[in-house]
């Protein structure tokens, strides 16, 4: 809720600002992904958006440093930060459309197996085809798969597209392989006049192995950065106390100019938490919903 709050803000503080100087901007690619991804604006406004979060990134970042220059302790680096943000925050923008492009095809071909299992548990009654999509559709277990079934729907009830067409024109804009896979192979069966249950059984079977080995990978998975979370946030950290109680007995208490304090300083407040946020974007990249 807070997260919509923010952007319904923000989106409304880019039309009063940037989207003057936006306005009727179109970038072909840039208008296929949003496209892909379900974004819910025009190019032009995610143009509008971009600039705000940069100028706004900029100017609180700032204000921020200012503040504990002032009121906290006077080191001329921290105003880099403010630029060291903004350089930040417009790579963000340039590749948020290919990073949200590629969680989608995570998700969905995450969501695949038990999608289809479901699929085929509604043909197994004699349903027509048309109903696995539209269990989908309403399904919110599978939130990146319902909304492209959603587009199969709109395509037969407001384009008034045949269930074929429809299918083979979700085909050409999905962005699973997986779910592109899957539908060219359920379009050939049902143009062929093929057994559809035959058809959906199998590939049921087929997606409990890959559900089954999906699991076995995702826990491997999680014990291997178990144990490099470990090493470095705890082993290496030790170390480098160690290391540093020594430099004070042996090298005057300096290295390149910082004191232990000064080390050990921004070594809790600044690298530790910075190594963490990492790491947690790591497993959160890595991660599948």
């Amino acid at each position: 809720m807070l997260k919509k709050t923010l952007l319904k803000a923000l989106y409304k503080l880019a039309d009063s600002t940037f989207y003057r100087f936006t306005k009727g901007m179109e970038n072909a690619k840039l208008k296929k992904k949003l496209g892909m991804v379900d974004y819910p604006y025009t190019v032009d406004k995610y143009f509008a958006f971009s600039l705000t979060l940069i100028a706004l990134t900029f100017t609180l970042s700032l204000i921020v440093c200012l503040i504990i220059i002032t009121f906290l302790f006077k080191n001329p680096l921290l105003l880099a930060v403010p630029f060291i943000a903004t350089v930040f925050a417009a790579i963000i923008v340039l590749i948020w459309p290919d990073m949200a492009l590629a969680k989608k095809k995570k998700v969905m071909d995450a969501n695949m197996p038990l999608a289809i299992l479901t699929m085929s548990t509604v043909t197994q009654g004699g349903a027509p085809p048309q109903y696995m999509f539209q269990t989908l559709a309403n399904n919110p277990e599978y939130p990146m798969l319902s909304k492209e079934c959603q587009k199969i729907q709109r395509f037969m009830n407001q384009l008034g597209l045949s269930f074929t067409k429809a299918v083979d024109k979700m085909a050409e804009i999905t962005p699973s392989p997986a779910f592109k896979t899957f539908l060219k192979e359920l379009n050939t069966t049902v143009k062929s006049g093929g057994d559809l249950r035959e058809f959906m059984a199998k590939r049921a079977e087929d997606a409990y192995f890959k559900y089954m080995m999906m699991l076995e990978r995702a826990a491997e998975r999680a014990e291997t950065m178990g144990e490099i979370y470990t090493i470095i946030m705890i082993a290496a950290p030790l170390f480098i106390f160690f290391t540093v109680m020594m430099l004070n007995i042996f090298a005057a208490g300096k290295l390149f100019g910082l004191t232990v304090n000064d080390i050990l300083f921004y070594g809790i407040w600044g690298v530790l938490p910075l190594a963490n946020i990492i790491f947690m974007f790591v497993m959160q990249m890595m991660s599948t919903e």
